[in-house]
């Protein structure tokens, strides 16, 4: 009896300290974490990182707003997943500079991100690419979607309006050999009917570009389907001109290439 006793309290035990230990663990990378790791530092009351001496590639042209090498870095989105049986956590943030207001049509943040993997209960940084691009008209936010871009591989897409071109681009982040690329831009919608309206020397252009995945199992990542529609102005014929067109990429080291194009495009045309 004192036997089946000792058993029942050490299963009791196991049990009790299992879910403790389960309750007092919490997976999920906070932004403080995610930021102090990456840039060393992390501001609680405003919520953002101070990065100091930003140490720009060699080729990377540096924007005149960051001369001081000095910048705020701000989350614009921190996105959890699981790929490949694995806990991870896609970061995007924004760098703006520390002496101005920076809410200008001109002033384009720095976006950076990082990818962070959970291993043995501890977060890694297992990608980054703090220097990616410079977008977002008057310091405004893109629109974030995690995406599926292959079997088990997962990326960013990023969407920014821009108010005085009057476009929409899309650029698509996908983490590779430890750094993470900017895959592929595409302009979705542009149009220019406001100067049109009010100039008879300007042709109404207006297409869009719908952005898709081919799935396929056998390739790592996924082709890149991308449709246009519209009428783009021609310079060199001098008037509008139809674009309607499938063009299809495959990603090759870290970049979408185009393979495949079907109907027409005058810009094709005119480089012919």
């Amino acid at each position: 009896m004192r036997i089946y006793f000792k058993i029942v309290l050490s299963i009791i035990m196991l049990t009790v300290f299992g879910i403790a230990s389960i309750l007092m663990y919490k997976p999920a990378l906070s932004e403080e974490q995610a930021l102090t790791m990456v840039y060393g530092n992390y501001d609680n009351t405003n919520k953002y990182a101070h990065w100091t001496n930003i140490p720009f590639p060699d080729n990377e042209a540096i924007s005149g707003y960051f001369k001081e090498r000095k910048g705020f870095v701000k989350t614009i989105s921190l996105q959890p997943y699981y790929e490949n049986g694995k806990n991870k956590v896609f970061l995007l943030t924004k760098t703006i500079p520390t002496n101005m207001s920076f809410d200008c049509h001109a002033c384009l943040p720095l976006i950076g991100a990082a990818v962070f993997v959970e291993k043995n209960r501890h977060w890694e940084i297992e990608a980054q690419n703090l220097f990616i691009m410079y977008d977002g008209e008057y310091g405004e936010l893109p629109t974030v979607k995690l995406i599926q871009v292959g079997q088990d591989k997962f990326g960013l897409s990023l969407e920014f309006g821009h108010i005085v071109v009057r476009d929409k681009e899309l650029s698509i982040l996908i983490p590779y050999n430890k750094n993470i690329t900017q895959a592929h831009q595409e302009i979705v919608y542009y149009e220019n009917f406001n100067d049109c309206e009010y100039s008879k020397s300007i042709q109404c252009e207006a297409y869009t570009a719908n952005v898709s995945f081919i799935k396929s199992a056998k390739e790592a990542y996924y082709d890149l389907n991308v449709k246009k529609f519209g009428t783009i102005y021609s310079e060199r014929r001098n008037k509008n001109m139809p674009v309607e067109e499938t063009i299809t990429y495959k990603f090759i080291n870290g970049k979408y290439n185009k393979t495949h194009h079907t109907g027409s495009s005058y810009i094709e045309n005119t480089e012919n």
